[in-house]
Order: structure tokens, then C-alpha cells, then sequence
């Protein structure tokens, strides 16, 4: 486009050095470059006119072709039904989760000296992610306290910990089998 501009100005500056009469045909070639360049350079910025082909159906009642191209995806009515199995997922998780922390896990060391209540803490998204324990109680027989070091009582101490976070891991277990089995199902819809 600019060539062409530039080669108009140029003739258009030579035809005033030349005689008054005017060679039409070189205007008229002249006029159709112009033209033509013009027309290309537009053209070059609109849409190809390569069409596509493509499906527009939706298949919202999860219907339509499974020949085609798009077989097996799920159709808008799958969907809606898998988000709500995961919804139903969701709040069994949180009333699971509030069942299991309202539970008490004894853990016992030292042959039941010394036995400690656990409490189970579910996962508080985003900030904690992972569930835990927390100690709420510990209850330490007398007659032993009076006469364990504090090395041994300490080692007591860890081992009852541990074993109350063990048993309410197993616990916690247990209690989400049920949901894991719900999750397995609500997956497998959706690979169908």
C-alpha cells in the first residue's frame, strides 16, 4: 500500500513536467495495481475463508451420536448430576468430620498409668490442609507419679500420645471407608 501510494505521487509529480496530454492507459494500469493491492492488503487482515465444520450440539439430556467425534463425554445433565454426587460427597465429609471430633480416643502408657484423651482436628482449608490430634486431657495414676523419674514418666507420656493418635488414626479410618466408597462410585460416573 505504501509503494503503491509512493508510485502515484511519483507519476502524479512526472505528469506535471510533462506535456498537458496524459497516457490513459498507464492511469488505468496504474488505477487497477492500486486497486489490487489494496484489495490484498484488506484482505489480509479479514478471516480466511477456510470453514469449519464443528457440532453445536450440546447434548444436554446426554444424548446425541456416540459415533462421532466427541463420544463418551458426558452430556450437560451428567455433569449437573456429578456435581451434585460431589456436593452430597462434601457434606457427608463435614458431618463426618464432626462426629469423629466430638469423640474422646484414649491412648495408655505404662501399663494404664498414665491414659490421655485425644481429639480429632479436621483439616481446616486452605490455612491447614492436613488433619491432626490435640491432647485435651491426660490422666496420670498417683502411686505411679510418685514413683517414676521424670525420664520414665516422660517416655510414658510419648507412648500414650502415640498410641491415642494411633488409635483415633484408626479410628478417623474407619469412619471415612464409607465415604471413600461414595467417592469411587461418583468417579467412575464420570469416566462413563
Amino acid at each position: 500500500l505504501v509503494a503503491t501510494t509512493f508510485t502515484f505521487y511519483t507519476f502524479a509529480s512526472s505528469d506535471l513536467k510533462s506535456p498537458p496530454h496524459r497516457d490513459h492507459t498507464q492511469t488505468m494500469k496504474l488505477s487497477l495495481v492500486s486497486s489490487a493491492l489494496l484489495v490484498a492488503s484488506a484482505s489480509a487482515f479479514s478471516p480466511s475463508g477456510v470453514t469449519r465444520s464443528s457440532s453445536s450440539a450440546l447434548n444436554l439430556f446426554g444424548g446425541g451420536n456416540k459415533g462421532e467425534g466427541e463420544a463418551g463425554k458426558p452430556g450437560m445433565m451428567d455433569q449437573l448430576a456429578m456435581f451434585k454426587k460431589a456436593q452430597e460427597v462434601a457434606s457427608k465429609k463435614g458431618e463426618l468430620d464432626k462426629e469423629i471430633q466430638q469423640m474422646d480416643i484414649i491412648g495408655s502408657g505404662a501399663d494404664d498409668k498414665i491414659k490421655v484423651t485425644v481429639k480429632y482436628v479436621p483439616a481446616q482449608l486452605p490455612v491447614n490442609p492436613n488433619p491432626g490430634y490435640d491432647v485435651v486431657a491426660v490422666d496420670i495414676d498417683e502411686a505411679y507419679l510418685g514413683e517414676v523419674s521424670s525420664e520414665d514418666l516422660s517416655a510414658a507420656l510419648v507412648d500414650a500420645i502415640r498410641d491415642g493418635e494411633t488409635k483415633a488414626t484408626v479410628l478417623v479410618a474407619e469412619k471415612y471407608q464409607k465415604l471413600q466408597t461414595d467417592m469411587a462410585e461418583m468417579l467412575q460416573g464420570m469416566q462413563k
